[in-house]
Formats: C-alpha cells, sequence, structure tokens
C-alpha cells in the first residue's frame, strides 16, 4: 500500500472505530496479531481482541468519547498520528467509578500499517492528564 492509503487506515482507525465505538471494523484496520505498545501496561498486549477490549472498556466510561486526527506525518509502512481525546467520565472505567468530569488531552501513536492493517501500535498519551481531569489523583 502507499503512503496516502496508509495514512487513511490510521484515519478510520481513530475517527470511525475508537472516536464512534464501531469495533465492527476491526477486523479491516487491525491485523489479529497486532502488538500494542501502551504506557497503562507493564508489557506489549497482543493480538486484536486484547486491543479491541481495552479500547471498549475505556470508551465504556466516555459514552461521548471523541477520538479527532489533529496532524499525520507518514514514510513507508509507518504513519504518526497526533490526536486529541475529549469526553466526559459517565461510566465506569477501569474500577473507577463515573466523576461527571470531562477530559480533554492529547497523544501521539506510531503505527505500523502492512497489506492495509496496523500490525503494531506505539502510543504516548497524557494518562496523568486524564486522571488529574477526573480527580482521580491530586494535581
Amino acid at each position: 500500500m502507499n503512503i496516502a492509503e496508509n495514512k487513511e487506515v490510521a484515519r478510520r482507525f481513530f475517527e470511525d472505530m475508537l472516536s464512534t465505538g464501531n469495533f465492527g471494523i476491526a477486523d479491516e484496520l487491525v491485523h489479529p496479531d497486532v502488538i500494542l505498545y501502551h504506557p497503562a501496561f507493564p508489557d506489549p498486549q497482543n493480538g486484536r481482541d486484547k486491543l479491541v477490549g481495552g479500547l471498549s472498556a475505556f470508551r465504556a466510561g466516555f459514552s461521548n468519547l471523541k477520538l479527532t486526527v489533529e496532524a499525520m506525518i507518514a514514510e513507508g509502512n509507518f504513519v504518526v498520528v497526533r490526536w486529541r481525546s475529549k469526553g466526559t467520565h459517565d461510566g465506569e472505567l477501569f474500577g473507577i467509578p463515573a466523576t461527571g468530569k470531562s477530559m480533554n488531552i492529547g497523544g501521539m501513536s506510531y503505527l505500523e500499517i502492512i497489506n492495509g492493517k496496523i500490525v503494531q501500535d506505539w502510543v504516548s498519551e497524557d494518562s496523568l492528564g486524564w486522571m488529574k481531569q477526573l480527580g482521580v489523583i491530586d494535581a
């Protein structure tokens, strides 16, 4: 696939799947053996089911979650995405009861895309920021 096609896969991953909660398109966008590197996990998470499960759990805490792509840079099989995540904490999130507070954080993902599917995702997000915004930890 060319760079433009890889960028479209990345855009769809964030805006058509994550932002809407339409995990039914995960098979189209994510390789079954994807590897996720995320600061919330000490070890890489392997497999599309784990990735979708973790993202679904996050969305359960923010029913109105909105992710937007702010910028993308691509070269070869790699796409770097700067994104923004906004939502209201209106559901349980990893054992944290709903606070009713809003969060607005930025993050970046470094995606490797082969044959139209995401095979690796390295995430860097402001996890401390959203925990502070929700009042889960002291500022």
